[in-house]
């Protein structure tokens, strides 16, 4: 199930009529040269960044110590030939094993703002005044002090786990290193992430414990957004089942990230915790 927020753009570029304006905001990608490869002992090589252009690398590197990657077995495999440079990081893998490689970086939930992530103690909240959104970031005494719990409709941000994946394969797909954990929010892949071609659906279910999550949601971004003028995104809402169907508008590669919030309470105030999943996909031509 789609929802629209814009107006109609080119249908090779975006996704007619549910594309939406997409803010440059940062964010944080992998991208291998090739997704899909046959043959034994081959290599890829893979950039990572955190730039506002997807695959365009301008505003720092990924750090290299927080990628890792697992074997069609589920093994990990140690990365080589790395550099980190001032706007990107690089390097290579070597496919030793026939199948579906994943490669991953996944942190665990901290307090977040709408700008950023917190860490210790910092606390990061909002609140309504007189119809203007208002922020605020303090700790856990300050929320006291300064009497944050009686500010109209305050609640603090929280982030949950975050997680970035793509995927390798070479010569048959495996499933080894796509199965769900069954805790916390995960993507049970209904169609393979290796097998994506222009022109055929491709289904996806979001889990939340190992349960469908029903309120979750998927954005889709093309590539190349630096190219438009205007990049567009397309929103998908799971349905009942947790299911999520994206039509390809076009071969190429995507940047999409599922998300799912819950709301609880957290030093005894309103909070709203996100958790997130990122893919990198490639979509070739039918």
């Amino acid at each position: 199930m789609k929802r629209s927020r814009s107006t109609l753009l080119a249908a090779a570029l975006t996704f007619g009529a549910f594309c939406v304006p997409f803010s440059h905001a940062h964010r944080q990608w992998l991208l291998p040269s090739t997704t899909v490869l046959s043959g034994e002992g081959q290599w890829v090589s893979v950039e990572g960044a955190v730039s506002n252009n997807l695959f365009f690398p301008n505003h720092r590197p990924i750090r290299l110590e927080s990628i890792a990657v697992a074997d069609p077995d589920g093994e990990p495999v140690e990365i080589q030939n790395a550099i980190a440079g001032e706007i990107r990081s690089s390097f290579e893998l070597q496919l030793n094993k026939p199948g579906t490689y994943a490669l991953s970086i996944v942190s665990s939930g901290r307090r977040r703002g709408p700008g950023g992530m917190g860490g210790g103690d910092t606390l990061f909240g909002s609140w309504d005044d007189n119809g203007q959104p208002q922020r605020w970031r303090g700790t856990p005494e300050s929320l006291v002090t300064e009497g944050m719990a009686a500010k109209p409709g305050f609640k603090l941000q929280e982030r949950g786990g975050r997680r970035l994946v793509t995927f390798v394969t070479c010569g048959s797909p495996t499933t080894k290193v796509l199965e769900p954990t069954g805790e916390g929010f995960d993507i049970e892949f209904l169609t393979h992430p290796n097998d994506l071609y222009f022109g055929e659906a491709a289904t996806f279910r979001l889990l939340v414990d190992g349960q469908p999550a029903t309120e979750g949601e998927m954005t889709v971004v093309a590539g190349n957004d630096r190219f438009r003028n205007d990049p567009g995104e397309a929103i998908f809402t799971a349905d009942k089942d947790g299911i999520v169907t994206v039509n390809w508008p076009a071969p190429g590669r995507y940047w999409i990230e599922a998300s799912v919030s819950s709301h609880g309470e957290a030093h005894g105030v309103p909070s709203e915790k996100t958790s997130t999943y990122i893919l990198i996909l490639e979509v070739l031509p039918e």
